[in-house]
């Protein structure tokens, strides 16, 4: 399971990767975000 927020109405939404056919359970939208940590990475140069 992986979180997703709605991009309608903005819920945060638990969905399996693996199903086919994902939809917002409160609204019926097809637009997901995957949420991501705050946390910004640190890339070394080369």
């Amino acid at each position: 399971m992986v979180n997703y927020k709605c991009g309608i109405c903005k819920k945060t939404i638990d969905l399996n990767v693996e199903s086919i056919g994902l939809q917002c359970p409160y609204c019926g939208s097809k637009i997901f975000y995957k949420e991501r940590p705050p946390i910004a990475k640190r890339v070394k140069a080369r």
